[in-house]
Order: C-alpha cells, then structure tokens, then sequence
C-alpha cells in the first residue's frame, strides 16, 4: 500500500463521491452554457421584457436580437414566455419580430404551446413603447433625432 492511502473499502465510496460532485459540476456548467444571459430590459403590467445580447447579429442598419417575454398572468392560449428573434431598423426607426416560440411556464419553461417561424410585419416604433427599449439600446440616436410619433 501507499504511504498515506487508505484502504480499499474507502476506494469505492470516495470514488462514488467524487464522480457525483463532478457529475453535479458539470450538469450545472451544462445548464449555464446553454441559457443565454437574458437582460432585462423592462416592465408593463402584462409582462416583463428581456434581451441576450450575446446574440446580437448586425447587417448594415438592421440589428437582430433574441428577445424573451415573460407574461405576468397566460394569455387566452395559456402561454406565459415566449423567445423570438427581433430585427431593428435603426435607419426607420421600425421592427418586426419571428421565429417565435411559446411556452405554458414562465423563463420559457414547461411545455410548449408553439413555434411560428414566419416574420411578421414591419411596424413603427412607438416613441413610449416596450420596443423602444431595445431599440434605444441596439440603435442609438443620432445628435438631435428622436422617435417619430
């Protein structure tokens, strides 16, 4: 035996230990790497606005981010969050959102309701609405511009 080591019978339950503390070290390094680092931007009293900026994707004036909604009580359809990617038009001042997918539990969790792929249309940004916080973050004004009503 090696000076210091202990005998067998301790072998396996230590070694049981171990491989369970870094089984439990690497589920938990597994569930941070896969939840983006969700920002929030704001709140109504329906729902409460995020964004990960990690995902943003710039192609001239027009900004892509995912975005997440997290509602504070379900729609009619019983969705309480939902993920979509939102495009900014920094130049006109307008949005569109797609890709979207919703959920039954809230921080996209539970079972979910549905998946829409199609863009929806493009639509001015309000000068007080929830958008325009992330438009004011992606797409900064220039010197004596604002949001057009």
């Amino acid at each position: 035996m090696v000076a210091g080591l202990r005998s067998r019978s301790m072998g396996p339950r230590v070694l049981t230990g171990a491989l369970l503390a870094l089984s439990m070290v690497a589920s938990e390094a597994r569930a941070q790497a896969v939840a983006p680092p969700w920002e929030k931007l704001g709140d109504t009293p329906a729902l409460t606005l995020y964004m990960d900026r990690t995902s943003l994707q710039r192609e001239g004036a027009i900004r892509r981010v995912l975005e997440m909604q997290d509602l504070k009580v379900p729609d009619p359809d019983g969705v309480m969050s939902r993920r979509y990617t939102n495009e900014y038009d920094c130049d006109n001042q307008m949005h569109r959102i797609g890709r979207m997918t919703s959920w039954a539990g809230p921080q996209l969790t539970g079972r979910k309701v549905f998946d829409i792929s199609e863009w929806g249309y493009w639509r001015k940004i309000p000068p007080n609405g929830l958008f325009t916080l992330g438009f004011k973050l992606l797409c900064p004004l220039r010197a004596g511009e604002s949001l057009s009503p």
